[in-house]
């Protein structure tokens, strides 16, 4: 007889199969859009309290029953990301369960573009006093279920989401730009995280791992090398959660209808933080600021004040990317990993007593330079972690089909 641990957490992992796909990723997502459905709808709170707890555990069992990665080691970011989808759907349901009024989708801003493809409206005009209609509340579970970012929702405010440099773009106009985007951001994520895998081939280039911190470099060379390798890795990161945007962006727009409007940019050109508040709070992507906000910062801040919401933000951070590292297959310690986020709080904990006692705001040169200063220093940590469970060898393309090689190709044939 299997036993409870049994079915919660699986010896060795399945490749995703039809069968497998319905049995533990299907039940995970049917469960969470039906809290999306639930929680745009007036008198429903002890359905969602209810429903909270089979979504958690649909979401878990998916976590660490799946393998995306077909048991190919080049290929296990791919079961980092589902730790990383299945974590923000329990966060996403934590917020959804506990929400203290009914989502309302706003009138599309797209006006002249077909975002609206339901037969009635996927927009909700109904009043604070007035019902979503259950038809509705259905179809707008859709977009709701995958709009992290809360564009078009009421439940948004406060989300500060760049604007786009090109103003207002027709649907063609949108869909040239964001393909031109894709293929920049494929090529350089190839490059960059291929050049990283070169500096050091047989440690944490390879798929075994290694430490960054070379012990046989004299202290001043041994961090510099670290601190050169982090500032690639993160870079390696950002155009990855760039290329996924720009795919999704595509995709959402070209088939399903929406407007250019509702793929603003991801970013707020973080290379140009002036403090650590305006990078996390509003620089960096805030795809993840909901769930934040629900396991985090509002528990926390309730008991400690601003400091412990700033602090519950970033453990919660924490807890995300450990996960994600955890679906690996080969963890990470979690004082290094909670380490770099749990700083990155305190560092805006510091800037905030900084401005209580002088008056002036971090800001300026010396607000760029500090900033830069404080995230190289401790994401050497992060990046070590990454790099000892064979993250940083990760392989984002088949070798035949690395943008970077078609580039070549494609170069020598035509010149």
């Amino acid at each position: 007889m299997v036993g409870l641990s049994g079915l919660l957490i699986p010896q060795d992992r399945v490749a995703v199969s039809a069968s497998t796909f319905s049995k533990f990723f299907l039940p995970a997502f049917v469960s969470y859009w039906t809290m999306g459905v639930l929680v745009q709808r007036k008198r429903t709170a002890v359905m969602r309290f209810a429903l909270l707890p089979v979504v958690l555990l649909c979401a878990y069992r998916a976590c660490v029953t799946l393998d995306f990665s077909f048991g190919i080691p080049d290929h296990r970011t791919q079961n980092q990301s589902l730790a990383f989808a299945m974590f923000t759907v329990s966060m996403r349901s934590t917020a959804w369960a506990f929400a203290k009024k009914p989502y309302k989708r706003n009138t599309s801003p797209d006006k002249t573009s077909n975002c609206d493809t339901s037969p009635t409206s996927t927009s909700n005009h109904s009043t604070d006093v007035d019902d979503t209609p259950l038809s509705t509340a259905i179809w707008n579970a859709w977009d709701l279920s995958v709009n992290l970012r809360g564009i078009g929702w009421d439940w948004s405010e406060g989300v500060q989401i760049p604007k786009s440099s090109h103003g207002t773009q027709s649907t063609p106009e949108f869909l040239l730009r964001t393909l031109a985007k894709l293929l920049f951001y494929a090529v350089a994520l190839d490059a960059l995280s291929a050049f990283t895998r070169d500096l050091s081939p047989e440690t944490f280039g390879s798929l075994k791992g290694g430490t960054i911190f070379d012990a046989s470099l004299p202290s001043l060379s041994r961090y510099t090398r670290s601190s050169i390798i982090t500032f690639f890795s993160g870079w390696t990161a950002y155009f990855a959660i760039e290329l996924v945007y720009q795919m999704h962006a595509l995709e959402f727009v070209l088939l399903f209808g929406q407007g250019p409007s509702q793929w603003p940019p991801l970013f707020d050109a973080p290379w140009f933080s002036t403090s650590l508040t305006s990078l996390w709070g509003h620089k960096w992507h805030q795809l993840f600021r909901e769930g934040f906000k629900s396991i985090g910062i509002r528990p926390l801040s309730y008991l400690l004040g601003r400091t412990g919401g700033v602090m519950g933000a970033f453990l919660a951070s924490g807890a995300l990317h450990y996960a994600g590292l955890q679906a690996m297959g080969r963890g990470g310690h979690p004082v290094v990993v909670f380490g770099f986020f749990i700083m990155q709080g305190v560092g805006i904990i510091l800037e905030g007593t900084w401005k209580r006692y002088t008056g002036v705001r971090v800001n300026g040169w010396l607000g760029l330079l500090w900033t830069w200063f404080w995230i190289i220093f401790w994401a050497n940590f992060m990046v070590d972690a990454w790099a000892r469970v064979g993250l940083v060898a990760s392989k984002f393309f088949p070798d035949n089909y690395r943008p970077v090689v078609l580039l070549a190709k494609f170069l020598k044939s035509h010149l």
